[in-house]
């Protein structure tokens, strides 16, 4: 099974556009403001490189070729509150999976209190059939119909309001954004 997903320069905005995340752009290395992660087996890769869209800009690139497991970078950012958006264009790919061993390649938008848990989750995601996951008070899920190089903007306040009953938006301090790639849901 091979996943990958692909993330161009991301933002996390305030109304005015100023950006709340360390090298969005990855146009320096990775260990300048993200965090990898990875469990389970496999081969994983993440990386930035110039070749992955046609353009000279760096993207980000996270995937798990053959294996059980995850990888994921990803970046929290302290917010003044909630009435921002989260921009970024992406391409996906999975292949292969069954039942028991289903890929997913997505972008997840964690919302943070001021203790660093995780009150709710809105995850951008290409999937197959076998994706057992399911929207509720807590996880946003938005399907990605077109795998190949999209815009993708995600309301924060919107997303909270309509999508996320179980999380009380006047409790988010932060927001994480991850790039990941998991098999069977990891």
């Amino acid at each position: 099974m091979r996943r990958i997903v692909v993330l161009l320069p991301l933002l996390l905005a305030i109304a005015s556009s100023q950006n709340l995340l360390v090298n969005g752009d990855f146009e320096q290395e990775l260990s300048v403001g993200w965090t990898r992660d990875s469990g389970g087996y496999g081969f994983f890769t993440m990386d930035r490189q110039t070749n992955l869209e046609p353009d000279p800009d760096f993207e980000a690139r996270c995937s798990l070729y053959s294996g059980s497991g995850y990888c994921r970078l990803s970046q929290s950012a302290a917010v003044p509150h909630h009435w921002m958006a989260v921009s970024f264009r992406a391409a996906f790919a999975i292949a292969g999976g069954s039942s028991t061993c289903w890929p997913v390649a997505y972008v997840a938008i964690g919302y943070l209190n001021s203790a660093d848990e995780l009150l709710g989750e809105t995850r951008v995601y290409y999937h197959n059939s076998y994706c057992t996951w399911v929207p509720s008070a807590t996880l946003s899920l938005i399907d990605v119909t077109n795998p190949d190089w999209t815009q993708y903007q995600v309301d924060v306040e919107e997303e909270l309001r309509l999508h996320l009953p179980g999380v009380n938006p006047a409790d988010v301090r932060q927001i994480r954004v991850s790039l990941a790639d998991s098999t069977a849901g990891g």
